[in-house]
């Protein structure tokens, strides 16, 4: 019987202190389980610390780590999709670098799937994020039920598992204005959760700001003509409104000069609401007709003789990586010990 192939794609920002131990300890994770083969995608996105140079060392150490160095920052979902174009398993796994979702959860996935879902997302049943992280998060999924009629009890996160011919799909998308979500709920229905542990940042900080929240939220409007539907539908509304209002009052011969101002300023609102979302369809349309691209791809790891390898300058992130990837490889031995003294104590 043929192994499955599981493809681990990890878009990587500023992450030189985290990404060496995330590979080693997932790959400890997955090699305890014999019918699985594995590779990682690692795409550095626009990162200017050392984190190319963990991933080029990642390289050579392993002949299962591909590295991808985009030249500049496109966003977490556009890295991603960078990724996917590499990957060749027959699962796609994704996962962040910073060990907030935890190799230990990988088979959480993987068990759900293999239920004969397409698609299966994580669910965080606690995070471990602050408030303004949890609010986007809320609004989003909000958003995502009324926009792409995403069921209500469906969560998204940033560790999930598809099958290939998602991918197969999702890779052929060329917009610029990238959301996943939007992409995985158009390719299938068989969509589920597993919930997983959300575990701490061990190192630095989230790489989303604000505007980057914003505009990875503005991405659903990709994929909905809602918003256009919604702004008619008010604008039909207060037409009505403004009709019914302005023969109440001839009938009645009662004055309303009091409340042009508030109509105009509400009629107002609409116009330019409506002009707006309008205006964003007409820049999206003028980006995939000028083919904005989705990442610009610098270099990889699969061309290792005209490849470069950073020197000196980066020594001592090499050191720290090291340092980290052996305790994950402790930890990990350890756990396994634990499982397999306890299930010999069960015979």
């Amino acid at each position: 019987m043929s192994k499955i192939k599981i493809s681990i794609i990890i878009p990587c920002y500023y992450a030189e202190k985290s990404i060496a131990g995330v590979v080693e300890q997932t790959a400890l994770e997955l090699d305890q389980h014999d019918q699985y083969t594995y590779e990682f995608i690692l795409v550095n996105d626009g990162s200017e610390d050392a984190t190319f140079y963990e991933i080029q060392r990642l390289s050579q150490k392993f002949p299962f780590v591909t590295g991808i160095d985009l030249a500049k920052n496109c966003g977490q979902h556009n890295a991603i999709l960078a990724g996917m174009h590499y990957a060749d398993g027959d699962y796609i796994l994704g996962m962040d670098d910073d060990f907030q979702t935890h190799p230990s959860q990988i088979f959480k996935l993987i068990e759900k799937l293999e239920e004969g879902y397409d698609i299966v997302y994580g669910r965080f049943p606690k995070r471990h994020h602050g408030l303004v992280r949890n609010l986007e998060s809320k609004l989003s999924h909000l958003s995502v039920c009324y926009l792409l009629n995403k069921p209500k009890d469906l969560m998204a996160c940033p560790m999930y598992i598809i099958r290939r011919f998602v991918r197969d799909e999702v890779i052929k998308s060329e917009s610029s204005f990238t959301n996943l979500q939007g992409l995985f709920l158009r390719t299938s229905s068989k969509i589920t959760n597993a919930d997983i542990e959300h575990f701490d940042r061990r190192y630095g900080k989230s790489g989303y700001t604000l505007k980057k929240l914003i505009r990875l939220w503005a991405s659903l409007l990709n994929y909905s003509m809602k918003p256009m539907r919604l702004i008619l539908g008010l604008g039909l509304f207060f037409l009505a409104a403004g009709l019914l209002y302005l023969l109440i009052a001839v009938i009645s011969g009662a004055g309303f000069e009091h409340k042009v101002y508030s109509e105009i300023a509400a009629l107002a609102g609409v116009i330019v609401s409506a002009v707006g979302i309008v205006g964003e369809y007409v820049i999206r349309m003028f980006m995939a007709v000028t083919k904005e691209p989705q990442y610009v791809i610098r270099r990889d790891t699969r061309d290792k003789e005209n490849l470069p390898f950073y020197g000196e300058e980066y020594a001592h992130a090499a050191e720290e990586a090291e340092i980290s990837s052996l305790s994950a490889k402790r930890k990990m031995r350890g756990a396994v010990y634990e499982k397999e003294t306890a299930y010999s104590g069960r015979g």
